[in-house]
């Protein structure tokens, strides 16, 4: 106990230290944002951000749907240069302390304080740094002792000025030193909360890590209105091949490049050493060698979901189910959606041509994921028995076509 104080009390005197690197910047206007309530358990701050993209809603365009806590926002850089499209993405934030509100109106407030406004301080220098534009952001935290959710007050976050980017650099630092203020991520929350924020029909539901190939939207959105928006009598979605590269080498725009590498074992299937079973996609081969079309991309096969392992990522629209958020991370907090879309008679279309990549290879699972895995083991096993009960009792004339989760 007194070494948890200790290291909270230099943190403070750190964080007093590092603040001072900032004293004479000035305030910007202090910024009140409402939250909703969202399954009961959390608060939702939408469009912290708004996109200013020309969005209808009849708009053919697919959102790619992101999340994160802070210290990944990094990769978000990375994204506004390679996805074409909208971009919606939620930040998983600390939870604000109550305090009284500055409105009459508003009759819950609370606020951040010098160290947890440090997010919203890297948000401001991403935003300065970085073109926006395409993107709407938003952000979210747990309810916790909170009688409802609360208006909460921003304030304290310093205008860009100056070396921007070194400060930006600096309090991501700082963050990533903070001891952690959340026990499970609450992965399955964040990927719904980021796809009711965007703003069209068609969404990827992705990782803020993995980077999709060149033109990936505008050639699956030509796809997409053919085989999913003007098609109104079966439910399909578009699935893309997932792989991983070294560390060592550049992102793969192109299939001729990412073949390279895949024959000098520098890239892999997504997972290969990891979770082989999760992302396997058979006629890998013929896939390398159909010559690659640079302007559009086409379905190469379609098959139905006979595994309750796989994890495929899709474009969708609307008819895609939501993820169940009762499925801990990485206890099939992904691969139950597709057990979900096999019992809903969704079909899954194999695209020729695009793809995403991730940089680095996975081998093994970090030990904080390990204690995931083992603290939720007790109850995904009496989840499990719900989630299959309710499928086969919901749509019976599925059972013998979809495998239950094990």
């Amino acid at each position: 106990m007194r070494l948890y104080i200790l290291i909270q009390f230099l943190i403070v005197i750190y964080a007093n230290g590092f603040l001072n690197f900032f004293k004479t910047s000035p305030k910007i206007k202090v910024r009140v944002i409402e939250t909703l309530e969202h399954n009961e358990r959390y608060c939702v701050a939408y469009y912290y951000w708004k996109d200013s993209m020309n969005l209808t809603k009849n708009s053919t365009r697919i959102t790619l749907v992101l999340h994160a806590t802070t210290e990944y926002i990094k990769y978000l850089a990375k994204q506004i240069e390679v996805w074409e499209g909208p971009i919606s993405v939620v930040f998983f934030v600390p939870t604000p302390q109550e305090t009284e509100c500055m409105f009459k109106k508003h009759k819950l407030c609370s606020k951040y304080d010098k160290i947890t406004i440090l997010h919203f301080q890297v948000f401001e220098y991403f935003k300065y740094l970085f073109d926006t534009s395409k993107i709407s952001m938003h952000f979210f935290f747990k309810k916790s002792s909170l009688d409802k959710c609360p208006h909460v007050i921003l304030k304290g976050i310093k205008k860009p000025k100056g070396n921007v980017i070194e400060k930006f650099s600096r309090t991501l630092s700082l963050i990533k030193s903070l001891p952690k203020f959340f026990r499970h991520y609450p992965i399955n929350t964040a990927r719904n909360i980021a796809r009711i924020g965007k703003r069209t029909r068609l969404f990827l539901s992705g990782d803020i890590e993995n980077y999709s190939s060149m033109n990936y939207e505008s050639k699956v959105s030509r796809l997409a209105v053919k085989e999913i928006l003007n098609n109104n009598k079966t439910n399909l979605v578009l699935v893309h091949r997932r792989f991983e590269i070294r560390e060592t080498v550049p992102v793969p725009k192109l299939k001729t490049q990412l073949y390279e590498l895949f024959k000098n074992k520098a890239a892999y299937v997504f997972h290969w050493f990891f979770f082989k079973r999760g992302h396997i996609i058979p006629g890998l081969n013929d896939w390398f060698n159909t010559e690659e079309n640079l302007n559009e991309t086409s379905i190469s096969f379609i098959i139905l979901n006979n595994s309750s392992k796989w994890e495929p990522q899709f474009v969708g629209d609307d008819r895609v189910p939501f993820h169940d958020e009762r499925f801990p991370y990485r206890v099939r907090s992904n691969s139950h959606l597709a057990n979900i879309m096999c019992f809903q008679n969704f079909s899954f279309a194999i695209m020729n041509d695009v793809f995403t990549v991730h940089r680095g290879v996975k081998k093994w699972l970090k030990r904080f994921e390990k204690h995931e895995v083992r603290s939720t083991k007790l109850l995904f096993h009496r989840l499990k028995k719900e989630f299959n009960r309710n499928l086969t009792t919901y749509y019976p004339h599925m059972k013998e076509h979809c495998k239950k989760i094990s």
